[in-house]
């Protein structure tokens, strides 16, 4: 019975006991309950109560949000068990401003093992109350352009509301009904502020009041770039953003998560430990609506930019030299590899040069001239890891000193027995100082000591001396206050120019004495006067036959035996009675060659003509339609045809233009008379010379270029006498010209007309087109006499393939 007693009164004790704890965590709820806001925001603290700590698994709250007792928002917030006996916080931000209408948060204990808690809590943020006039909420805050807000208006107690609209908006916003007192209106702000911010109005059916808010944009600069200019401080500049509109809360920068300093010649610089290394260099800019972070990675002692140089001015001024010193505004530029830039400005010339050293603070300028004005200025730059340059020092203006004058420019002008010395008169960079006058002294080659000596005014510059045929050697000085110039010496030969034979060819050097070895300044070629060409230098004239085509060749005349200048050669073919003749018989090939050359071509144009207008007539009918024109009568196309027909009756003799070949070669032509026969009497042709005497390979068919050059005019006569032979002139390559043939003359032999002397020396040299002193002369020259011919024609060149 007693151990019956025992085990019923354990069995209760154990049923108590349980009992309890599920009574206990029945009775788990929230307390110390606490409810705070910031701007939009609330923010809901609370801690567990102690009968929590007998749960064993997960405690989980429920929480529900009310505007003006109506619910808009729950969530559930789940606690592990070891959070438990901890506080909690929970926050929301609501879509409408706090004062708009009370805000309410309840906070209950979830079901815990199909028990509810009757535990529950609640806390209330009180709207605006006591309105006397409509408030309109937000008010004085700053929104990003394209933000969607919301806001509201209070009603005071007995009014109604009426409308709701902003600044420069045609059209009222949609306002939706919260309470009895408070209307809200949800708009999207597409345009930034202007000057004092944008307003939002509320009219009730007494009064109207509202807010201003200001529409802007967030910080987008961009693109830092920091760098030391003292090797103490970090100083940063950036690319600035677009405009932000906020008049009210312009950027704010950090460097470093420091204010810039306002002393700064930049936007914004920092007192920092210059070490040698990369780091970030991070700047911030915010502003009422958000906030841009940059960050440049730099090297500083990488990134030094100097300050210019001070107190720069010139010092130990000579002729040809002067000293420049200036100091620096940062102690540690001394120990500094720089490179300086020096820009000299003389009148309106300007060079730069550059110096290198350590902490760089003089240079010395040399090769000035003499008696001259200059201005420089001073830039500088590290050496090793050159950044940038520094601004340019004020400028620095000094004279150089005096000197005696430069060495002049002397030469002479030979005329039968008197020689002309003449120089240049020196410039302003060359006299260094006014000239006062010139010396000049002379002696004769073989009599140096016995010097003759005389003065020049300073507004002359050459003298005229007798030279007797005898070699002299000259001196010339020029002498200012400073004292006179290096004397300029030049000799004069003891030949004159009636030491010159007339038809030898003479060639001209002109060198410029210097230091090293002469230059060659200019070579020319030319004759004195040139004389006619002696007969007989074509014994060696040769020609081959090959089937009906005749090859004429000779050697070149060598240039010891050329008295002028070769113009051309005439080609004379005789026949047995020693009458000028030729006769070509491919004539007739070359005409159809060019005939049928015409056709193609005409062809081929007329159907580019045809297709081209068929496009283009269908192209006018559809989009601008064809004017009517007159109707013209048949008698008029008529007469239009027959002028067209009696321009194209070209009398095929008169020629008045002629080809000039690319190579040198031989060239017969034959005169189509009216009955279709060719002319084989009296037509001597002229030839060029090639440089190896072989003038080309024969023609096959004559077809002449399409390129119409300088013409040789040719009359067409039905009867060539020998006295008349016609004749052609082809032009001498080395010569460099082309001739027109004369007149008929009663001479059969062809004259060569006049030219310019020869240009171009047979060792390929191109002299200069304007001589001094060296002429060269041409005089008129018969040809040698006609050759005798056996065969009755000759072949006709090939002409070069276009």
């Amino acid at each position: 019975m007693i151990t019956w007693l025992l085990l019923v009164s354990l069995f209760c004790k154990s049923t108590q006991d349980g009992n309890g704890r599920e009574n206990g965590a029945l009775h788990c709820g929230p307390q110390n309950l606490s409810l705070t806001s910031s701007n939009q925001m609330i923010l809901l603290t609370w801690e567990d109560d102690p009968s929590c700590s007998t749960v064993q698994s997960m405690l989980t709250y429920k929480l529900e949000v009310l505007i003006a007792d109506k619910q808009v928002h729950t969530e559930e917030v789940a606690l592990a068990a070891d959070q438990i006996g901890s506080t909690h916080s929970w926050n929301w931000t609501s879509h409408l401003p706090l004062e708009c209408a009370s805000h309410s948060v309840r906070l209950t204990n979830k079901k815990y093992k199909n028990h509810t808690s009757p535990w529950q809590q609640e806390k209330s943020l009180p709207g605006r109350e006591n309105s006397k006039i409509p408030e309109v909420f937000p008010r004085d805050k700053n929104f990003k352009v394209g933000s969607i807000v919301t806001f509201c208006c209070v009603l005071p107690v007995g009014e109604s509301f009426s409308k709701m609209y902003l600044t420069g908006d045609t059209t009222d916003v949609k306002a939706t009904k919260i309470n009895n007192r408070a209307y809200e209106a949800t708009v999207h702000l597409n345009q930034a502020s202007i000057y004092s911010g944008t307003d939002v109005t509320c009219h009730t059916n007494k009064s109207r009041n509202g807010a201003t808010v200001y529409i802007g944009y967030p910080p987008s600069d961009s693109d830092l770039q920091c760098e030391t200019r003292d090797l103490e401080s970090v100083e940063c500049d950036w690319t600035v953003g677009r405009e932000t509109d906020l008049r009210r809360s312009q950027n704010v920068y950090q460097l470093l998560g420091r204010p810039c300093v306002a002393e700064c010649e930049v936007r914004c610089c920092q007192k920092v430990q210059v070490d040698v290394g990369e780091r970030n260099w991070t700047l911030t800019a915010q502003n009422g609506i958000g906030k841009v972070e940059l960050v440049d990675k730099a090297d500083l002692t990488k990134r030094v930019h100097m300050f210019a140089p001070e107190k720069v001015r010139a010092t130990n001024v000579n002729a040809r030299n002067v000293s420049l010193e200036w100091v620096w505004k940062v102690q540690q530029y001394n120990n500094l590899n720089i490179t300086c830039q020096l820009n000299i400005s003389q009148r309106e010339a300007n060079t730069i040069r550059e110096k290198i050293g350590v902490g760089l603070n003089f240079a010395v300028l040399d090769n000035l001239i003499p008696n001259w004005a200059y201005n420089v200025k001073v830039r500088c730059g590290t050496t090793q890891h050159h950044w940038k340059w520094s601004n340019w020092s004020e400028s620095v203006n000094f004279d150089t000193r005096g000197d005696v004058p430069d060495d002049l420019d002397v030469w002479m002008q030979m005329k039968d027995e008197r020689t002309l010395i003449v120089w240049n008169i020196p410039l302003a960079n060359q006299s260094h100082g006014p000239i006062i006058d010139y010396e000049v002294t002379w002696a004769r080659t073989t009599e140096r000591k016995q010097q003759n000596r005389t003065k020049v005014a300073q507004n002359k510059n050459s003298l005229a001396l007798n030279q007797d045929g005898i070699s002299y050697i000259v001196t010339v000085t020029a002498r200012n206050v400073n004292g006179s110039s290096s004397p300029s010496t030049i000799t004069i030969p003891s030949f004159s120019p009636e030491n010159f034979s007339n038809g030898v060819r003479y060639l001209l050097s002109i060198y410029a004495c210097t230091q090293g070895a002469p230059v060659l300044l200019e070579r020319r070629e030319g004759y004195v006067s040139e004389e006619r060409i002696e007969d007989g230098l074509f014994k060696s004239l040769k020609w081959k036959q090959q089937y009906s085509d005749v090859e004429v060749y000779w050697d070149p005349i060598p240039l010891r035996e050329q008295t002028a200048f070769i113009q051309g050669y005439a080609l004379y073919c005789l026949d047995n009675n020693n009458n000028v003749v030729i006769n070509v018989s491919k004539a007739d090939n070359l005409i159809k060659a060019i005939f049928i050359s015409l056709v193609a071509v005409f062809v081929l144009l007329s159907l580019i003509t045809i297709l081209c207008y068929g496009h283009w007539t269908c192209i006018k009918q559809k989009v601008y339609p064809p004017i009517p024109k007159p109707v013209l009568t048949d008698k008029w196309l008529t007469s239009l045809g027959e002028h067209s027909c009696h321009r194209l009756d070209v009398d095929p003799c008169h020629h008045s233009e002629a080809d000039v070949m690319d190579v040198p070669e031989v060239y017969c032509k034959t005169e189509a008379l009216g009955d279709g026969y060719v002319s084989q009497e009296n037509m001597p042709s002229v030839f060029a010379q090639t440089p190896k005497g072989y003038y080309n390979q024969p023609l096959k068919k004559y077809t002449p270029p399409p390129l119409t050059l300088p013409t040789i005019a040719i009359p067409c006569q039905p009867e060539l006498s020998s006295s008349a032979a016609f004749r052609r002139i082809f032009p001498n390559p080395s010569y460099n010209l082309i001739f027109q043939s004369g007149d008929q003359q009663s001479n059969s032999d062809p004259e060569f007309r006049e030219g310019p002397p020869l240009e171009r020396s047979s060792s390929g040299y191109q002299p200069q087109s304007k001589t001094k002193t060296f002429t060269v002369n041409q005089i008129n020259s018969d040809p040698e006499s006609p050759m005798s011919c056996v065969s009755t024609y000759i072949l006709l060149p090939q002409l070069p393939s276009k």
